[in-house]
């Protein structure tokens, strides 16, 4: 059986105990007030030179405590202000440095791009210059166009001549520049006062070029077309000339008898002649007049050795009074082959060639068709 033991506790003793804990706490802040407000510190300020007085101040407790309080507060302040006035001057150091590198890439970067403005330029200019040089080459090409048309005897449109004598001109100024023979080339030395281009300028000779070269693409498009058709036309001119009779059959031009109507060299009475006869020496070559197939060979009383070869459009040539016959029957002879040798064979006074030209069977005269002479008797 355990037995429990409760102490009793008289109020009066609990309120007489709180009332000495409440006097005891007074008396304590009390002395304390005195002692901050009634008890003083002395500043005594002693002078260097003997003769002047100690100075004493007596400054309470509680100013002193205020005192050292309003410092520490100062202190604290002024250390906060410190650290955030370092802190903004870190800031604004790392700012300047960012700023400082971005206006050195800024810097960098525009002076690229100016440099690539006035690479671009002169690009410009040069594009500018090379489209002037294509017109002249173009101009050159055109005139090469008409030439080619008079020397193949294709007619061609009065503005090609125009284009040709404008051409001629600025060949002609073209070779002003050039050096004379034996005379050093002049220097090649540029200058005169900057004068810088504007923007403005440079885009309307960029807008410029560039209808030039549109205009020249043009230009060299029909070009292009032209000459196709020229050569075409050329091509079939030298094959109308290479089939066609226009070359003279012997070296000599000597001409004994024409076509037409004349005295019989042998009775004497007025007959008709319907080839040309041509003085030779013998055993002279004789050749072909155009390309063609030979469609006969043979001997007569009349005609002696004689050669007759077919051409196109109708056209047969006939070779005769020949010394000797160097072609046989069906060969295909090139325009200027040697076929036979000049002789007097046949109906005959002397060494001579007897020529005709027959269109569709019936002589016509051959000297409308005597245009041209071989390239080796020249």
């Amino acid at each position: 059986m355990k037995l429990k033991w409760k102490p009793e506790i008289n109020s009066s003793t609990v309120d007489s105990g709180r009332g000495r804990l409440s006097k005891n706490i007074a008396n304590i802040l009390r002395g304390t007030y005195k002692s901050l407000c009634f008890k003083k510190l002395t500043l005594v300020i002693i002078p260097d030179a003997t003769n002047q007085s100690v100075v004493r101040f007596r400054i309470p407790h509680l100013a002193a405590y205020i005192a050292a309080a309003c410092f520490s507060v100062l202190m604290l302040i002024s250390i906060s202000i410190y650290f955030v006035h370092a802190h903004t001057v870190k800031q604004a150091s790392d700012l300047q440095s960012k700023l400082s590198g971005v206006n050195q890439q800024w810097s960098a970067t525009l002076s690229s791009k100016n440099e690539a403005i006035e690479l671009l330029q002169n690009e410009v200019i040069q594009l500018s210059q090379q489209a002037e040089q294509m017109k002249t080459q173009v101009e050159e090409v055109k005139k090469l166009e008409s030439d080619l048309k008079t020397i193949a005897g294709i007619d061609h449109e009065p503005s090609n001549v125009a284009v040709a004598s404008n051409s001629s001109v600025d060949k002609a100024k073209k070779d002003d520049n050039q050096p004379i023979a034996g005379e050093s080339p002049p220097s090649t030395g540029v200058g005169g006062s900057p004068n810088p281009v504007s923007q403005d300028i440079i885009l309307k000779l960029g807008h410029d070029t560039l209808a030039s070269f549109t205009a020249l693409n043009g230009e060299v498009q029909a070009l292009q077309t032209n000459l196709t058709a020229t050569k075409q036309k050329v091509a079939d001119k030298q094959e109308q000339l290479r089939i066609t009779p226009t070359l003279w059959p012997t070296s000599t031009k000597v001409v004994t008898s024409p076509f037409g109507y004349r005295s019989d060299p042998f009775t004497k009475i007025p007959s008709y002649h319907s080839g040309i006869d041509f003085g030779a020496h013998e055993n002279d070559p004789v050749y072909a007049t155009a390309a063609g197939k030979v469609v006969s060979t043979g001997k007569d009383i009349y005609h002696g050795n004689n050669i007759v070869i077919e051409h196109a459009k109708g056209l047969r040539t006939w070779y005769m009074h020949l010394n000797k016959i160097l072609v046989n029957k069906g060969d295909s002879v090139e325009k200027g082959g040697t076929i036979g040798l000049v002789g007097s064979t046949g109906r005959s006074t002397g060494a001579h060639l007897h020529y005709e030209v027959l269109k569709n069977g019936e002589s016509v005269d051959p000297k409308p068709y005597l245009k041209s002479i071989r390239k080796d008797d020249n």
